[in-house]
């Protein structure tokens, strides 16, 4: 019954999402945590509580009792996880940031300690920060374990951390040609393990193709009957077609960007009033994602659109009025469809 309780206030910490919870947490861990000795001879692995990481070794805690092993008598550690601790690491959101730093400060020493975990939450420190805008910040956590951490999948993700980092700050800084040649760059590679990445580069190409869809069409009314034009608006069509539909394609459990990217779509098949596709988008984007921002604008919009299709009026001009009066109400999307990129 003790150690259910005790679970239950570590987990209690984590999920509190504040500083002194957190410390609180690490102070009570209870013995969570394995220790194994550099010297096999010293005897087996051994239960305690680390409770931090100093410059001199790790602080441990057995009940009331506390002591420092020096870095070079372990040969190894394994840090239990209290449920609130995973929630933590895996969801990096921004309100977490205090806990995170907490245990990211509490354990960034041992980031090349044989089993360490303290890399999990330095990335989700990383992340969450990079959420705020506070780059340098994240940046250096990235690095240090990119360059530092004892295991090699993590180092991996670091990487490809500092990679996503860099490209926003260049986003920021560069002149925009040159932003839009290295987010092509990034395409051309198509390093599907950076998903933040790729999601990242095909977001910002979207818009850009939208907007020169939409540049082209303006400047050349009758691009439709020009020879030169009409290829060049196609491809700007296409492009940003392709870019909105690749989240939901491509990572499709990225539940925030794929609905971005169907809504996205949704606009390009409304800017060009292709209704039918557009409905076909907004009730893939409602059957899939629910819980989007969307959501209430894309069932505010299916309404019109349905409507017009019906009707056989413009969008503008169908209300749900001109609906039959026999037509059946609206009930749940149907099944979402699946797309082909390369499909005219």
């Amino acid at each position: 019954m003790r150690g259910f309780m005790l679970m239950l206030l570590l987990a209690a910490g984590a999920f509190g999402q504040t500083a002194d919870q957190a410390t609180r947490a690490l102070s009570q861990r209870g013995e969570l945590d394995e220790i194994r000795w550099a010297d096999p001879t010293k005897g087996a692995a051994f239960l305690v509580g680390i409770t931090r990481a100093l410059p001199e070794g790790l602080e441990v805690q057995r009940g009331a009792v506390k002591r420092v092993l020096p870095f070079d008598q372990i040969g190894g550690v394994k840090f239990g996880l209290t449920m609130g601790e995973r929630q933590l690491i895996s969801e990096a959101k921004v309100e977490s940031i205090p806990a995170l730093r907490v245990f990211w400060e509490a354990r960034q020493l041992t980031v090349q300690v044989a089993g360490s975990n303290a890399g999990d939450f330095g990335l989700a420190l990383a992340r969450a920060l990079r959420q705020t805008k506070a780059y340098a910040e994240a940046q250096a956590i990235a690095k240090k374990i990119a360059y530092e951490d004892n295991d090699n999948t993590r180092r991996s993700r670091a990487l490809a951390e500092t990679e996503t980092l860099a490209f926003i700050q260049v986003m920021e800084t560069a002149k925009p040609e040159e932003v839009e040649r290295r987010a092509w760059a990034v395409t051309e590679i198509a390093e599907e393990s950076n998903a933040d990445l790729m999601l990242l580069v095909t977001g910002f190409l979207m818009q850009k193709e939208f907007a020169a869809l939409k540049l082209v069409e303006t400047e050349n009314p009758r691009w439709m009957e020009d020879d030169e034009m009409k290829p060049i608006r196609e491809r700007h069509y296409h492009r940003a077609l392709d870019l909105a539909l690749y989240p939901s394609l491509f990572h499709p459990r990225r539940a925030a960007e794929a609905a971005e990217g169907l809504w996205q779509a949704a606009q390009i098949y409304l800017h060009t009033q292709e209704t039918a596709r557009a409905v076909a988008v907004l009730e893939d984007l409602l059957a899939l994602y629910a819980d989007s921002v969307h959501t209430s604008k894309a069932r505010e919009l299916l309404t019109p659109l349905k409507a017009s299709l019906e009707s056989g009026k413009p969008v503008a001009a169908a209300k749900p009025d001109d609906k039959p009066k026999d037509t059946e109400p609206m009930g749940p999307p149907p099944p979402p469809k699946r797309y082909n990129l390369f499909e005219d």
